[in-house]
């Protein structure tokens, strides 16, 4: 199979012809980066000219030798000191296909028995040109990175999550998935950015989050599709935490993603299956290492989530993400992971120990590739009374009409993105929970104020 790094992968479903990455304007010092899933390189930097070169991956991992590539020149543009070349033939199969996600700023890749390679960049879906890989071909790289203990694990349940770190000076690291589609293998590999961006440069409403990460306990929910950046978000929360208060930060990880520098907080992170034998067992002995602030990654069962509230209870500042769209979706998923007479006691933990909920989006974005459209409810007096009360859809109208507070609805997000420049008018009309108000709003007519209307 030949790849050629001098030539991006054309979307899926384009024509035949390659369609360009986008590169912004030559000369121009890049200020802020999009919020992309891990891994995204900003939009905007200087083209460099390459060499071109052809990668051969085969099952077993024997590369003939390729011509030299300028070290740590990207095809799209960018310079990545200390990044590994794709044609190194001391690298295994996957890795080099990792090296070469780098080289194309791909988010992820995806590796399909049938199917051509397949990454991500920039949100499109783009092949690779090559013949279709094979299962045996897959399993055959995936062995080359994984030790007998986890291959046993997937020949046993058909499904592996780990991570795995190229052997380079940028330590780039990968979060992957390994699972059986139809009896054959299939493997997606998310690509982790080895620096964590700040709130500014994620374009994140640092007033917002800075006000939330004031409390010193409480549960903080990060809520949002897959690939919407709630990994990064949380990091970039973990990291602001980390440089600027003197706290022990404990993270329990499924794999680890972000590796974090200590600062002025010292950071434990645990991966469940290499530092602890599962989450049961890290979580119940979690509280007698001294924490400050946990992580405890997705909360995706009821033991996980009464773990976060009695963390939060105890006086500990507890971070958890939720797969939903919106703060009312996520109160419902909440509430969905317990019978219904447990609610009203789940009620009344949310009530005292709930700090935020912070949904996000990405969407396109001219200038910056990607950016986040959030929606934020934090635990003032009045929303602890909502909750209690079982008021929910009040919720909506009290964000509208606390931004003072730093609360926001998706909508008043839009705005402010759309205004900007940001986004498009289009994109904010495709993203809007209430299009017609939206479109009135970017003409100055507010309605609805704290009733849950928009107030741009």
């Amino acid at each position: 199979m030949t790849l050629q790094p001098n030539q991006p992968p054309r979307p899926l479903g384009s024509s035949g012809m390659q369609r360009p990455l986008p590169a912004g304007p030559a000369g121009q010092p890049q200020r802020r980066v999009s919020l992309t899933p891990p891994g995204a390189q900003p939009v905007g930097v200087t083209p460099v000219s390459v060499t071109p070169v052809q990668v051969t991956v085969t099952p077993q991992g024997a590369a003939p030798a390729a011509p030299a590539q300028p070290a740590g020149v990207s095809v799209t543009g960018g310079i990545k000191p200390g990044m590994a070349n794709p044609n190194d033939p001391s690298l295994k199969p996957l890795e080099r296909l990792f090296a070469l996600m780098a080289q194309y700023d791909s988010s992820d890749l995806h590796l399909k028995a049938g199917c051509p390679i397949i990454m991500r960049v920039k949100g499109d879906m783009r092949p690779l040109q090559g013949a279709p890989i094979s299962s045996d071909q897959i399993y055959e790289w995936l062995k080359d990175i994984t030790t007998p203990e986890q291959l046993a694990e997937y020949d046993k349940r058909g499904d592996l999550d780990f991570s795995h770190m190229l052997p380079d000076q940028a330590r780039s690291r990968f979060r992957l998935n390994v699972f059986r589609d139809k009896k054959s293998n299939a493997l997606v590999a998310r690509r982790i950015s080895t620096t964590i961006p700040t709130f500014e440069q994620l374009n994140l409403p640092a007033g917002s989050l800075t006000k939330i990460l004031d409390a010193h306990d409480g549960l903080i929910v990060l809520a949002g599709v897959t690939g919407s950046g709630k990994s990064t978000t949380i990091a970039g929360m973990i990291d602001y935490l980390n440089s600027t208060q003197a706290l022990h930060i404990i993270t329990v990880e499924d794999p680890i993603e972000y590796e974090f520098k200590n600062k002025r907080s010292f950071i434990s992170q645990r991966e469940i299956g290499v530092d602890c034998e599962n989450f049961k067992a890290a979580i119940r002995t979690i509280v007698r290492q001294d924490p400050d602030a946990i992580l405890i990654g997705e909360m995706r069962d009821p033991e996980t989530f009464e773990f976060g509230l009695t963390a939060a209870e105890t006086g500990h500042l507890v971070f958890g993400t939720l797969h939903a769209g919106t703060v009312a979706q996520s109160i419902g998923r909440i509430l969905g992971l317990f019978p219904t007479d447990k609610h009203p006691m789940l009620r009344q933990g949310l009530q005292f120990n709930l700090r935020s909920i912070i949904c996000q989006k990405l969407a396109p974005s001219p200038k910056f590739g990607r950016v986040p459209l959030n929606e934020i409810l934090i635990a003032t007096p009045i929303v602890k009374k909502v909750l209690a009360d079982g008021e929910d859809k009040k919720l909506i109208g009290i964000m509208a009409g606390a931004r003072d507070d730093g609360m926001m609805t998706f909508d008043q997000c839009i705005v402010e993105r759309c205004k900007a420049g940001d986004i498009s008018e289009e994109t904010a009309m495709e993203f809007a929970t209430n299009p017609e108000q939206l479109r009135l709003a970017l003409q100055g007519i507010v309605l609805g104020g704290a009733k849950g209307g928009i107030v741009g």
